[in-house]
C-alpha cells in the first residue's frame, strides 16, 4: 500500500459471506467500481483479507473478516488530456461544458486529489469562483456523477451562479439524458414518481421509499424507449427533479438497471448476456445529452446538446447487430 493510492476497507457480514471477493468488494466497500475492475485489482495483489494478500477474485471471505482494497490514484492529467471538460459555450458569466466519464465534478475525500471540473475551473480562472454548498464546489451549479458523461453548467460570478441555482430550484431548467439499460421495458414511455432517501445499509447510496418522513425527498423521472434489443433497451430520460443518483435508482426500481452500474442493480447480471466480443462497460452507461435554460442576464433561451461518447455508441452497435442476427436467424 502506498501514498499514491486510496485505501478502502469493510467487514464481511453474515449476508455477505456467500459472495466471491470481487463481488464482496463492490457490495461492501463504499466505492464506485465495477466487478470487472475489482477482479483486476485483486489479481494485481491490491486486496487483503485479514491482512493477507489475496490474488484470486473467486475467494469467499468469511463473516467477520476485514477486506482492504488499494485503489491507485490516476495521475493528474496534463492540459489537453482526455480528462478535461470541453467548452461548448462561454461568456463572462458562465460556461456550458461537456464532461467526460471518469472526471469528478468536485474533489472529495474518497478520490483525494483526482482531477475535477472544479479544479480545472480554478486553474483557468483569475478571480475567485462563487460557491453554494461549501468551498470544495467552486462554480459548480449542478452535479453529474463521476461515471456520467455529458453536458453541465458552471458559473464564474455570484449573480449568475445564484440565478442558475434558482432556475434549477424552480424547475425551469430542462435536462435530457440517454441510458442503456438491462431489461425489457413494460411501457413505451412512463413516469416514475418514487420518493428517495439515504440507504442506511450502504453509505453514499440512496434508495426508494414509501415514507414521507423528514429526510425523504420527492423525485420524478420520465422515460421513453428509443430502441429495444434482446434483453436491453436504449432510453431517453428526463428528470423532473434533481436528486442524488435519481435516474440510476428510479430505473433500477423499475427493473431497468443501467448497464455498467456497480451499485443499483436488479438480481444478477452476467457479462455473458452481452453479445460476443462486447465488453461489459466499466461505468454506468448514462449520458447527459442536453440542457435548456435561460441566460442568467439576458433571459435568452439557450439549449445545448452533446452526442454520446464512443463507449455508448459501440455497445449500442453491438446490441443492435446481435438483435438483428437473432431476428434474422441463419438467413443470408
Amino acid at each position: 500500500m502506498n501514498s499514491r493510492s486510496n485505501i478502502f476497507q469493510g467487514v464481511v457480514t453474515s449476508k455477505d459471506e456467500v459472495l466471491r471477493l470481487d463481488r464482496a468488494i463492490v457490495e461492501i466497500l463504499d466505492i464506485e467500481i465495477s466487478r470487472n475492475v475489482a477482479a483486476r485489482l485483486i489479481r494485481e495483489g491490491r486486496a487483503k483479507v485479514d491482512g493477507e494478500v489475496v490474488t484470486k477474485p473467486s475467494v469467499m471471505p468469511k463473516k467477520g473478516q476485514t477486506i482492504v482494497l488499494e485503489v491507485p490514484r490516476p495521475s493528474v492529467p496534463e492540459k489537453g488530456s482526455l480528462l478535461e471538460p470541453r467548452v461548448l459555450f462561454e461568456d463572462e458569466y458562465f460556461a456550458i461544458l461537456d464532461k467526460p466519464a471518469g472526471l469528478l465534478m468536485h474533489p472529495n475525500t474518497q478520490y483525494g486529489t483526482d482531477p475535477s471540473v472544479a479544479s480545472w475551473l480554478e486553474s483557468r480562472q483569475a478571480t475567485s469562483l462563487p460557491t453554494g454548498q461549501g468551498d470544495e464546489r467552486p462554480g459548480i451549479v449542478h452535479r453529474l456523477d463521476r461515471g456520467t458523461s455529458g453536458v453541465c453548467l458552471v458559473a464564474f460570478e455570484k449573480d449568475s451562479f445564484d440565478n442558475l441555482l434558482a432556475q434549477f430550484a424552480e424547475r425551469k431548467i430542462r435536462k435530457e439524458y440517454r441510458a442503456v439499460v438491462y431489461g425489457k421495458p413494460r411501457f413505451v414511455s412512463n413516469r416514475i414518481e418514487k420518493r428517495l432517501t439515504s440507504d442506511a445499509k450502504h453509505p453514499g447510496r440512496v434508495c426508494v421509499t414509501d415514507s414521507t418522513r423528514i429526510g425523504t425527498r420527492d423525485a420524478v423521472s420520465d422515460y421513453e424507449v428509443l430502441e429495444t434489443f434482446d434483453n436491453f433497451a436504449y432510453l431517453r430520460v428526463e428528470p423532473r427533479t434533481g436528486r442524488k443518483h435519481q435516474i440510476r435508482v428510479h430505473l433500477a426500481s423499475e427493473e431497468l438497471p443501467i448497464l455498467g452500474d456497480p451499485f443499483y442493480r436488479v438480481g444478477k447480471f452476467h457479462p455473458a448476456l452481452l453479445p460476443r466480443h462486447c465488453l461489459c462497460p466499466d461505468r454506468p452507461l448514462l449520458h447527459a445529452y442536453s440542457i435548456s435554460f435561460q441566460h442568467p442576464f439576458t433571459g435568452e433561451g439557450m439549449s445545448y446538446c452533446v452526442e454520446e461518447p464512443d463507449d455508448m455508441v459501440e455497445i449500442r452497435q453491438f446490441l443492435s447487430q446481435s438483435t438483428s442476427a437473432l431476428e434474422g436467424g441463419d438467413s443470408v
